[in-house]
């Protein structure tokens, strides 16, 4: 996929002028800046959810699956309920909820986890769904050390065949999920 901004802005304020960007089809490619330098507008922008800029994208993804940085869970059901929202194999939630530390939470409100618990059910529901394209956007904000590591294998490991576009502060994650590309913003 390739994108080509002529401009993109917020009011007065350019975020991208003339600028071209290249995402590899089936490889990983990190977005990295320091805050406000655009990231994740890039990545709303190759995801297809900012349509609001001038210039063009080819190869878009037919079915992107984003993980953005809120969670986007809902408070008032179960852990269970969440990841069953997104898929029917309820055999295939246990078993996600099982690698990614979750075993025993499935009736869990999601209201009742804490920020960590939280990010792992958001980033179970991601990995249950299917495409070719993934877009992660601070994918291991509020994970410890030792759980970033395991959670970064399993997003490794789903994501093997498919193009990974990462939003991140952080350049261990760069080595933690294999990344190679990199734009770097600001």
């Amino acid at each position: 996929m390739k994108l080509f901004i002529k401009k993109k802005a917020f009011g007065d304020k350019i975020i991208f002028s003339d600028a071209v960007f290249d995402f590899p089809e089936g490889e990983r490619t990190a977005i990295l800046g320091p805050s406000g330098s655009g990231k994740t507008t890039l990545l709303r922008i190759a995801a297809g959810l900012d349509n609001d800029f001038s210039g063009c994208i080819e190869n878009a993804p037919d079915y992107p699956i984003v993980l953005f940085q809120e969670d986007r869970l809902s408070e008032r059901i179960s852990v269970l309920s969440n990841l069953l929202a997104v898929t029917k194999d309820r055999a295939k939630a246990m078993e996600i909820l099982e690698r990614l530390s979750l075993s025993g939470e499935e009736r869990s409100c999601i209201r009742e986890l804490s920020g960590g618990m939280k990010r792992r059910v958001a980033i179970a529901r991601v990995l249950l769904l299917d495409s070719d394209f993934l877009f992660l956007d601070e994918p291991f904000r509020g994970l410890d050390d030792d759980m970033r590591s395991s959670v970064a294998m399993l997003v490794s490991e789903y994501a093997a065949s498919k193009t990974l576009v990462l939003v991140t502060h952080d350049e261990e994650d760069l080595r933690l999920l294999g990344i190679g590309n990199e734009i770097r913003l600001g």
